[in-house]
């Protein structure tokens, strides 16, 4: 199993940021790979079991349910249900956490996954951690224009 995991500190406070990321079928809003985002059967946005349909900017599809979320954690998980990629069992989280007395948040981004390929793991991992990244980096820029 890979994993690849993420940290950083976001300017904004964990309420704000948790207000952004908990919205499941609007990550177009904010994620630069992806063109739309839908929540699949008119099924509420944020409903554990709901899926969400992505449409990245090369027209691939992705299909992503919702395993968890997580108020008082400030935490989601969710799996890939299909993808354009030779993975097995993708399972993400995100979890904040506040910084005391800062307009500040502890952002913890990490995503585990079977290859279906093992001598194609250095680059599945650099590949999913450069999404993570290149995601965590517009939220922000994203976070202080909202």
């Amino acid at each position: 199993m890979s994993i690849v995991e993420f940290s950083a500190v976001l300017d904004g406070d964990a309420a704000h940021v948790w207000s952004v990321l908990k919205k499941f079928g609007e990550i177009h809003k904010w994620h630069p790979s992806i063109v739309e985002s839908s929540i699949e059967d008119n099924q509420p946005d944020g409903l554990v079991g709901c899926i969400r349909k992505l449409t990245l900017a090369d027209g691939a599809v992705v299909r992503e349910r919702l395993l968890s979320v997580d108020d008082r954690n400030l935490t989601l998980c969710y799996r890939f249900e299909e993808a354009p990629l030779p993975l097995d069992n993708y399972v993400a989280t995100v979890k904040l956490a506040s910084l005391t007395g800062q307009s500040k948040t502890f952002i913890n981004w990490s995503a585990s996954f079977d290859l279906q390929d093992l001598n194609t793991a250095e680059v599945y991992q650099e590949l999913m951690l450069g999404l993570i990244v290149d995601g965590h980096n517009s939220l922000q820029l994203f976070l202080i224009r909202h």
